[in-house]
């Protein structure tokens, strides 16, 4: 059976097999030991991670090494998308803009724009214009949707990302409530990380990670398995991340 065959069972046999080859937090546990970049690396590719850290080299600028990081997340929704039926392929491939939020939300209050944005593919063009000229220059972008949002000035980016992912479900499909868990479970999370703010937010990435498994689980040969695969997998990213840019940006001293 082929990608894009429109069946389920297809995309569920993927993400099952994928499931299996999940990050470990023992093994992450384990690289944080690590005190250089170097040695951090070496120790996840002995992990299932490994496959997000081909493009990642020591001595790469931070930039550099999150533009590769935000790429496989990319490479890795659009993939998973591939696998569905057509009709659910567009609202899963929205997931791969979700790293894009909070420069999206900076940009809304007419904040500076994070450096990383001007080298960025997408934002690059659209940072460095005006500020009266971004709405226009975001509306012909992929990111078009959230437009209203950064022309209304401190809107929510979240919410304009979770409008627009709705619109994307098939009318009348069977696995909408299912979803409508997931959207529930985020914006609860998104509230909580807002004030939590400068705090230790393990407990709730352990908590939505938890909800996530429980909704891959009771939810196979549906979105929702592809949505909570996803959301697994970028909470583990967000590990690596975490681990990777401590290192590279900050360069230990003697021991």
């Amino acid at each position: 059976m082929s990608a894009g065959s429109g069946h389920f069972a297809y995309s569920q046999a993927r993400l099952q097999a994928r499931f299996g080859q999940s990050a470990d937090p023992a093994a992450l546990q384990s690289a944080n030991a690590a005190r250089d970049l170097a040695g951090f690396l070496s120790a996840v590719r002995t992990s299932p991670q490994r496959r997000y850290t081909t493009r990642l080299a020591p001595g790469m600028d931070p930039h550099e090494l999150e533009r590769h990081l935000r790429y496989e997340w990319t490479a890795l929704v659009d993939e998973v998308a591939r696998w569905q039926p057509t009709p659910w392929q567009e609202a899963i491939r929205w997931m791969r803009w979700l790293p894009y939020l909070p420069a999206l939300q900076k940009l809304t209050r007419g904040g500076r724009p994070p450096a990383w944005t001007r080298a960025d593919p997408v934002l690059g063009r659209i940072v460095a214009l005006d500020p009266a000229l971004r709405g226009a220059a975001l509306a012909a972008s992929r990111l078009q949707p959230f437009r209203p949002a950064l022309e209304a000035g401190a809107s929510d980016v979240t919410v304009a990302w979770l409008g627009h992912w709705r619109t994307l479900w098939p009318a009348g499909s069977r696995h909408v409530r299912a979803m409508d868990r997931i959207v529930r479970d985020v914006a609860l999370l998104d509230a909580k990380l807002r004030e939590a703010v400068g705090g230790d937010s393990r407990e709730l990435h352990e908590s939505l990670s938890y909800r996530l498994l429980r909704t891959f689980r009771r939810h196979p040969l549906s979105p929702a398995a592809a949505v909570a695969y996803l959301g697994l997998e970028a909470l583990g990213l967000l590990g690596l991340r975490g681990g990777v840019m401590r290192r590279a940006v900050v360069v230990p001293g003697p021991a």
